[in-house]
């Protein structure tokens, strides 16, 4: 597992961002193409029209749009490992899960200035319903036994 290895607590971003798979074990396997899909900086949903999956080391380049309106997109590196592919049919096409390993160069602080520019679709970091619920933890009192013939 990566440094950042609590991914649900993650702030996610709904970014539809270029993204390109390599595989860099594997001889004569094509590039594969797509957009990301719940960005993070521990991993992204990957849309693609063709059902992959691989077991070797991955490189993703991530093309990460300018904040400005004609600057131009800065593209990262990023050895990850896949998680799973599925077809989507919100999407109409297949997700594939993968999980960032080791960022190259300044690639992770990158990906942060870029995400710091977008708004993030769920945000709950150490996220506990109760507390909020119920007004408190502490106030928050277990039901008991109760006598419905009374």
């Amino acid at each position: 597992m990566n440094d950042l290895s609590v991914n649900r607590g993650l702030a996610r971003y709904r970014v539809r961002w270029k993204i390109a798979l390599i595989f860099d074990e594997v001889e004569h396997e094509p590039t594969y193409h797509g957009r990301t899909y719940d960005l993070t900086l521990v991993g992204t949903g990957m849309l693609t029209n063709k059902d992959v999956f691989a077991d070797s080391r991955l490189v993703v380049l991530l093309a990460i749009p300018s904040p400005h309106r004609n600057g131009r997109q800065t593209v990262i590196e990023v050895e990850a490992r896949q998680i799973y592919s599925v077809y989507s049919g919100e999407t109409s096409c297949f997700r594939l899960g993968l999980e960032f390993r080791h960022f190259k160069g300044d690639g992770l602080n990158i990906l942060k200035e870029g995400l710091s520019h977008c708004n993030p679709l769920i945000k709950v970091p150490n996220y506990d319903p109760l507390p909020t619920i119920l007004g408190g933890a502490r106030s928050y009192q277990p039901a008991r036994n109760f006598d419905l013939a009374a």
